[in-house]
């Protein structure tokens, strides 16, 4: 029987990609992540998250834990922003990491999803509806809030989920010789980082040209609204897929 658990992080955030991630154990394994204290990436300080998240990987490859982790970049946020919203976006998302594991679905066993819907049910369904052949024999699904720290193999798939992410900021980071902290509004260095993104012709791909913070920045600097993104090469529902070895 798995246990199956799936969270995501960069839901809110101006500046980079929505990550979600996936992870399907045996029941019996739950007692590794217990020993290891596994829990809410957002309790975690940086260093233990990636410490973390090293262990996550190991155990994975020894004990063939399947993972899945989905990459949704700004540009294809924005284009599904212009047909629906954020919480059907994520319900799609955790779907597509749910389709992409390697399961064995006679095994049965429980989805547990950090629901990012203030309606827990309804974020479930509409994840149910998205997944292959549902419902599965001997599956049950659970979605509630704050399931990353209710549950361990959520707190699991909250730290793949964040440190995938921050892997992904550091990047871009490397790329600009400046730091963009967590990408919030809120974050005084997120806020200095804007104006080195706002520089050219158009508002740089990695930022999400649709959040209103974008806009208002763009129309406080540049004195009028921000161009049309150009989607012709893009496709939100194929969210780069990636596996735990990638990393």
């Amino acid at each position: 029987m798995y246990h199956l658990g799936v969270d995501e992080a960069g839901r809110g955030p101006m500046i980079g990609p929505l990550v979600v991630a996936a992870i399907a154990i045996p029941k019996d394994d739950i007692k590794l992540l217990e020993k290891e204290n596994i829990t809410d990436s957002k309790n975690l300080t940086k260093k233990h998250r990636e410490a973390a998240f090293e262990l996550i990987k190991n155990y994975s490859e020894k004990r063939n834990w399947k993972i899945q982790i989905t990459i949704c970049d700004a540009i294809d946020i924005d284009l599904a922003m212009e047909t629906t919203n954020l919480n059907t976006l994520e319900t799609e998302l955790f779907a597509n990491s749910i389709n992409n594991l390697d399961l064995n679905i006679n095994l049965g066993g429980k989805i547990i999803l950090d629901a990012c819907d203030v309606n827990e049910e309804r974020f479930g369904k509409r994840v149910t509806e998205n997944l292959r052949k549902w419902p599965w024999d001997s599956w049950e699904i659970i979605s509630t809030h704050k399931a990353d720290s209710k549950y361990k193999i959520v707190g699991a798939a909250s730290i793949i989920a964040k440190v995938t992410r921050d892997n992904i900021i550091k990047n871009i980071e490397k790329e600009f010789g400046f730091e963009i902290g967590s990408g919030y509004p809120s974050d005084p260095k997120s806020k200095l980082a804007l104006f080195e993104l706002c520089k050219g012709d158009t508002p740089h791909n990695c930022l999400r040209w649709n959040w209103s913070s974008i806009r208002k920045h763009w129309i406080t600097n540049k004195n009028t609204n921000p161009p049309k993104r150009d989607y012709n090469k893009t496709n939100w529902s194929n969210a780069k897929q990636r596996q735990l070895s990638d990393y």
